[in-house]
């Protein structure tokens, strides 16, 4: 499944993480590399490693945030919004294969216990008390 999500990224030029940080900017829209990061549960530096290499690829843009001296924006260039809908398109053609073979109600209970994993990886650390850890955000 893996060399199948690979390949498939490949035919674009892209790694699947390329692809994600790109269909989330184009979905979302501008964002500082930090909510950015957020978006794609990446930390910040593997976050940027990405970007400069979409950057490098001229399929997104970094401009200086107006409202804050030390933060850039990451946008969709031209070149990457015109790619954008193929890798929606792709989004959907991987999507299917994942649940190839479900029923219905598989693919539903799949796609709820997605969802709360995602939720947890949403949530604050915790110590093993449950006390919130802190963090520099």
């Amino acid at each position: 499944m893996r060399q199948s999500f690979w390949s498939k990224y490949a035919a674009h030029g892209l790694t699947p993480q390329q692809g994600w940080i790109l269909r989330v900017l184009s979905a979302q829209g501008p964002m500082s590399l930090h909510c950015l990061s957020k978006w794609v549960f990446m930390d910040d530096p593997t976050a940027c490693r990405i970007v400069k290499t979409l950057q490098d690829k001229g399929l997104v843009d970094s401009a200086p945030d107006p409202n804050h001296g030390r933060r850039n924006i990451i946008s969709v260039s031209e070149p990457g919004a015109r790619l954008a809908p193929a890798l929606d398109a792709l989004a959907e053609e991987l999507g299917r294969d994942l649940e190839a073979g479900l029923t219905d109600q598989e693919k539903l209970q799949l796609r709820t216990i997605l969802l709360k994993v995602i939720a947890n990886l949403a949530l604050p650390a915790r110590t093993a008390e449950g006390e919130p850890v802190a963090t520099d955000d």
